[in-house]
């Protein structure tokens, strides 16, 4: 039976498990015919987008508001698109707020097909009545989160558990040595690897405070050097925030697809909360947390939010494995001290390594996991079969 699928990614975390679905569902069922929208890493995968996504990774409830006219403009462009072929699936991946809108509005236009939800709105953490809204917009449910399931059922949503895709990827074999080489980097000087996340709004916020915190490690340690992988989503924005700031100019600064190198190559870390602390984790670098949102955004997600900690390592270990600084700790200041007693204190970051590694081997052994899963995003394109073939 001949089907066709069109998947929606509109950010950069998106945009991979794009890439890794489009991949399985190639190899399991080559027939099914494939579109999309997605960024660099899906076009490698062999799907061309067909608009440009780079504006639509939106954070928080101010700074949505800005975008909002351009959001809106996208979900339309989006489901013109997919209504003028209409596919028997779109999968939409992540971004609660564009998605939702994309299901909402292609329901309203009468599309037949069916509609299927790649990664659930985080509801066990806050908004649990996000389960019911998605259970109204969407056919089937793709979860990577265990603690999701319980939500979802409730709410008369049919869902499958696939495992997280952070954890199928090896993120170890980088070239460590021959980047210190590249750029002149003693085979012992300490390097700290510098992540200002995959959003202008999160460069936004952190760009100046990340600049203040560099500077003031220097000033103690000079020998110390800082490297940063780009989100290709942002480089263009990072290398603009740092001709514009003589402190992030002390930062080398290199493409994403150098990331693994740098994994290679780094002794801690300095991360904007997200994907990145799990892989800096799943490799045990000692890694700073980092996230600033507007007063506003804050005040809401303050009041809405369950759990004590934002990243996913943390939160799973009901321990702070990572230090996290929110809000007014984000600042030159307290980044910095955490950076310097990590660098003098090697016994501290060999404790704090040893320790993520446990807590990641625990969050791969989940009793929760499919049972002979293999790779998540081959689980989440094999289910989406069986699921379109019923």
């Amino acid at each position: 039976m001949s089907l066709s699928v069109f998947i929606l990614a509109v950010e950069n975390s998106g945009d991979h498990l794009g890439a890794g679905i489009v991949t399985a569902i190639k190899d399991k069922a080559p027939h099914i015919a494939l579109r999309g929208v997605g960024g660099a890493a899906m076009k490698a995968a062999g799907i061309s987008s067909e608009f440009d996504i780079s504006r639509l990774a939106i954070l928080g409830f101010t700074e949505a508001i800005g975008a909002y006219p351009h959001v809106l403009e996208r979900v339309k462009t989006a489901c013109d698109i997919i209504i003028s072929d209409p596919p028997d699936a779109v999968v939409l991946i992540d971004s609660w707020g564009f998605m939702v809108r994309v299901a909402k509005r292609l329901k309203a236009l009468g599309y037949k097909g069916k509609v299927v939800k790649y990664v659930a709105p985080q509801v066990w953490a806050m908004r649990p009545r996000r389960a019911k809204i998605l259970a109204r917009y969407v056919d089937y449910l793709l979860s990577i989160q265990p603690m999701d399931k319980a939500y979802f059922d409730a709410a008369g949503l049919p869902n499958d558990y696939v495992g997280n895709p952070m954890f199928d990827e090896d993120y170890s074999g980088g070239a460590g040595a021959e980047l210190r080489a590249a750029y002149n980097i003693p085979p012992k000087a300490p390097i700290v690897g510098v992540f200002f996340g995959s959003r202008l709004s999160e460069l936004q916020s952190l760009a100046v405070p990340f600049a203040q915190a560099v500077e003031r490690v220097r000033a103690v340690r000079p020998d110390v050097h800082f490297i940063s992988p780009m989100a290709a989503s942002i480089d263009e924005d990072i290398l603009a925030a740092a001709g514009a700031n003589l402190s992030l100019q002390n930062i080398i600064l290199l493409p994403e697809t150098q990331k693994r190198d740098v994994f290679a190559a780094i002794d801690i870390a300095l991360a904007c909360s997200g994907t990145i602390t799990t892989q800096l984790a799943s490799l045990g670098v000692p890694t700073i947390v980092a996230y600033k949102l507007s007063a506003l955004t804050y005040f809401a997600a303050k009041r809405l939010y369950s759990p004590d900690y934002i990243s996913l390592v943390n939160i799973a270990a009901n321990a702070a494995l990572m230090p996290e600084f929110m809000q007014e700790n984000v600042n030159g200041a307290d980044l910095s001290q955490a950076l310097l007693v990590r660098l003098e204190n090697k016994a501290l970051r060999e404790g704090e390594s040893a320790a993520l590694l446990r807590q990641i081997s625990l969050m791969r052994q989940s009793a929760d996991r499919p049972k002979n899963s293999g790779l998540a995003s081959g689980q989440a394109a094999q289910k989406l079969i069986e699921y379109l073939n019923a």
